[in-house]
Order: C-alpha cells, then structure tokens, then sequence
C-alpha cells in the first residue's frame, strides 16, 4: 500500500512539473506566433494603437504583471486553503464556534491580501500610463463587460 501512495504521488508530481514547464513555456510561443499571452492585454495590437504605447512603456507593464503574477497565485492559494479550511471545519461535530471564528478572519484576511495587491497593481499601471490613458483602459474594460454580460445572456436564452 505505501509503495503504491508513493507511486501516485511521484506520478503526480511529474504532471504537476510538466504542466508548469508548458504552462510557462506558452506566453514565449504566443509571442513568436504573434498572438497575445494570457493577461497581457497591453500587448495586444488594436490597445498598443489605441492607447499609442511605446515599447518602453509595454517594457514596464510586462516587469510590473511579472513582478506581481506569482504574488497574485500565491495570494488566491492563501484564499483557497483558508476556505478549505474552514469548509472542513464547519463538518466538525461538535462546532468549536471560536475556532470557526478564527479560521473565518483567516479567510477574510486573505482576501483582503488579495485586493491590496491588486489595487498596488492598478495604481502602478495608473503611474505608468496616466490619468487619460487610464481612462481609456477603464472605459474599454466596461464595455467588455458590459458585452460579455449580454453574450452570456443570449447563450442562457439559447439553452433554454
């Protein structure tokens, strides 16, 4: 039996390394096939035209999402393990209500982690691009939402 654990388990960890080495591999092959990488919107042409971006300038937004991306997994792993956490708790008999408590602050602390780093995020790319540019990027971003909202409405009307 423990054997056959350890088996699963360096099985496991080998998917979990080559899944990494791909997943970091793509945003090079993106780039060489000219398409833009996941969350690297400033990259993609018609916002490089419309938001007139120098290449310096998309320099300093790819160092600031690098800088930030692992921050950022690693802020939503806190918030995952936190619920996991308290989820299993809330399975406990009895309720340890203190405890629950606490674990509850937990996950609350970690959201609010999150959201701090990303408001430090939006606030660099609000230095680096300016008030009007900004501006464009947040206008440009509700109407994104505002279509996706509607397409996912249309696409509800057409299950049902």
């Amino acid at each position: 039996m423990l054997k056959h654990s350890k088996t699963i388990i360096l099985v496991m960890a080998l998917v979990f390394a080559i899944s990494i080495v791909a997943v970091q591999a793509a945003p090079r092959e993106a780039m060489k096939k000219g398409q833009v990488p996941l969350g690297k919107w400033w990259r993609h042409p018609s916002t490089v035209k419309n938001l007139n971006l120098t290449q310096t300038e998309m320099d300093s937004l790819d160092e600031a999402f690098d800088t930030r991306a692992r921050k950022f997994i690693e802020l939503k792993h806190a918030i995952e393990l936190a619920q996991f956490d308290l989820d299993q708790m809330m399975l406990n008999e009895p309720m340890d209500d203190s405890a629950l408590m606490a674990q509850f602050n937990k996950l609350e602390t970690a959201r609010s982690n999150l959201s701090k780093e990303r408001f430090q995020y939006y606030v660099q790319i609000r230095k680096l691009l300016g008030p009007e540019r900004f501006q464009k990027i947040k206008a440009s971003r509700k109407r994104m939402h505002k279509q996706n909202k509607e397409m996912r409405k249309q696409k509800k009307k057409m299950q049902q």
